[in-house]
């Protein structure tokens, strides 16, 4: 069980991200709705799919029961059952097509609890969220695989601890799991466009700045206080969004 202190602070984050996540606010028809064949293949749909991590498509949940009216009409009895039920948050995200994402209200507080091959990617996303954080939240993929090489990580070769592809890792695992955003970019008509990484949806609703700070100071071996900056600044970017 997490912390109460924990708990608040994540919960902190997500108000912070709401301008890029709409949690659980699906504008339906208010008649109330029963728990009928169609809730439960909606639950059944939603909590086959939710450990890959993956967005599920609204297209996805409307083929379930063959209607996007009745689906709509239902989704939000769907989503108190998750969060009453099985202590999952159905989190909406921000752009088109319409998705969701399933989030962990207890998220895991041990890696004793992780199968080995979770704890090889958590331990790599940790690191590479950290180094996005210490970069101001936004960092180029040449310069964070720069980095990982300084780790002896190379994304393009083998690694005895991580894996054989790193790179697909960060950029489709991480990426379709939302905790990873990618988004290509140019500062200037002059220049070559340029691919940048940022936290993710996922990332900010389940993981938060206060916990990155920790495992920075063990990763580097300074006191948590040596990153108040950097957590300063990092807050600072979420309140303006």
């Amino acid at each position: 069980m997490a912390s109460t202190s924990r708990n608040n602070s994540r919960r902190g984050n997500a108000r912070n991200t709401q301008s890029q996540t709409n949690q659980t606010q699906f504008q339906v028809d208010e008649t109330p709705v029963q728990i009928d064949n169609h809730v439960r293949t909606l639950l059944n749909f939603i909590l086959s799919h939710s450990a890959n991590k993956v967005p599920i498509k609204y297209t996805d949940l409307t083929a379930a029961i063959d209607n996007r009216n009745e689906m709509l009409k239902r989704l939000p009895l769907v989503t108190q059952l998750l969060e009453e039920t099985y202590g999952i948050k159905l989190v909406q995200l921000e752009g088109a097509p319409k998705r969701c994402i399933c989030i962990a209200e207890t998220p895991v507080v041990s890696t004793h609890e992780l199968t080995p091959s979770q704890r090889q990617h958590q331990t790599l996303l940790y690191i590479v969220l950290t180094y996005i954080f210490l970069r101001g939240n936004r960092i180029e993929d040449e310069k964070l695989y720069g980095m990982l090489a300084m780790l002896d990580i190379d994304v393009h070769e083998e690694h005895g601890y991580f894996g054989d592809d790193v790179s697909q890792i960060i950029n489709e695992t991480f990426v379709n799991q939302q905790y990873l955003k990618r988004e290509r970019s140019q500062l200037s008509p002059y220049d070559d466009p340029k691919n940048y990484f940022s936290w993710g949806a996922r990332a900010k609703c389940e993981i938060t700045y206060q916990e990155i700070v920790k495992f920075a100071s063990k990763l580097f071996n300074q006191d948590v206080s040596f990153f108040q900056q950097q957590l300063i600044m990092a807050e600072g970017t979420e309140n303006s969004e």
